[in-house]
């Protein structure tokens, strides 16, 4: 998927999702204080299981999922009929990505305490995981219905998930209806951003930005909301300007960072984009789209060495990715390697013909290979 004119080559995808950035609201100082104070109570008392599960809760929330986990299970080792606990236990298993424990452990929560909320909330997230929208929608439902404080939560949750079965005017019903239940909150001003502009309704898709920073100005996801819709518009200046401002207040957020590279590439201004995608990297190395895009500016430049040791990185981290492999055949042929290329653009055509783009150009590529 492309924003504007930026091109297919950066593989840049302009989804106004603030999933990361919604995680990243949570206060530190407020965990770490909560941490003391649980710390202080369990070194007095060993046995306090609800200590434990206070701990495990702020441990979650700051990331930590390994010692929010060991909180959690002691929970339940000293109370094994503690039901939050094992909601607890749950949240850490699916960060970790054991799905199906977790899903035991949210059935778990609710069979010992029905009429604790978040546990059916839980739940229906971790179906949304393992895209069962169904039982997800179903879920956020129960959650709605049996708990009042976990509406607006649930009700943000549903609207991505009909938002992801294509349903978007379900979407839109869900996030508006999230603001009535919290009218201070931003985000489902961002999230029905995302809709208004996948429809290129973009007055409508800014004005809810504006909204979700004006709510919370402090925020970077109204910011990033706000990036890509002058992304969308083609307006880089405004572009860089909104991601400056996420990466000021969120600085690990490395989306931030390898989305504003590729705009400052297309301004020309290489320098500056690599630096923004070497960041991007080292946030997250794992990430195959960052060495992809890397390798456009790269070989834009005429360092095709360097440009190639990136395509084969991000290869390595997702071998049947077929726009690196059509990137890469290209690059070869740039470097009148047609023996490489040839394999590249075959490579691609063997592969379910998931990105047209992609086999489209591998295919024009093989006409142009001697």
């Amino acid at each position: 998927m492309s924003c504007g004119s930026i091109g297919r080559v950066f593989g840049l995808l302009c989804s106004v999702t603030i999933a990361a950035t919604a995680v990243a609201r949570a206060d530190e100082a407020a965990n770490d204080r909560v941490i003391a104070e649980k710390t202080e109570i369990i070194a007095a008392d060993p046995t306090n299981a609800a200590a434990y599960e206070l701990r495990g809760e702020a441990y979650y929330l700051k990331h930590d999922w390994t010692r929010a986990f060991e909180d959690c299970s002691a929970a339940i080792r000293i109370d094994p009929n503690f039901g939050r606990a094992y909601n607890c236990r749950g949240r850490a298993y699916s960060a970790k990505g054991d799905r199906d424990h977790a899903m035991a452990d949210y059935n778990e929560a609710i069979r010992l305490d029905p009429a604790y909320g978040p546990s059916y909330t839980s739940r229906a997230e971790e179906y949304f995981n393992k895209r069962n929208f169904d039982l997800a929608i179903a879920g956020f439902t129960e959650a709605i219905e049996r708990s009042p404080k976990q509406a607006y939560r649930a009700l943000v949750m549903r609207g991505q998930v009909y938002a992801a079965k294509g349903d978007t005017d379900r979407a839109v019903a869900d996030y508006t209806e999230a603001m009535q239940r919290n009218p201070a909150a931003a985000w489902p001003y961002e999230l029905r951003s995302t809709i208004h502009l996948n429809k290129s309704e973009i007055d409508a898709a800014l004005a809810d930005c504006d909204s979700a920073v004006r709510l919370e100005p402090a925020s970077a996801g109204g910011h990033y909301c706000r990036a890509m819709v002058f992304l969308k518009k083609d307006d880089f200046d405004g572009t860089i300007r909104e991601l400056d401002d996420v990466t000021r207040i969120m600085p690990s957020f490395e989306r931030a960072y390898l989305i504003r590279g590729v705009v400052q590439h297309r301004k020309g201004d290489d320098k500056r984009a690599l630096a923004d995608l070497d960041e991007a990297i080292r946030l997250q190395p794992e990430n195959s789209d960052a060495y992809k895009d890397r390798a456009g500016v790269f070989r834009d430049m005429g360092q095709h060495d360097r440009a190639l040791a990136d395509y084969n990185e991000a290869l390595r981290l997702d071998p049947k990715s077929q726009d690196v492999l059509v990137n890469r055949g290209l690059l070869y042929m740039m470097m009148s390697d047609a023996k490489h290329a040839r394999a590249d653009f075959n490579s691609v055509l063997a592969l379910p013909p998931t990105d047209k783009w992609a086999v489209d150009t591998a295919r024009e590529g093989l006409g142009f290979v001697k």
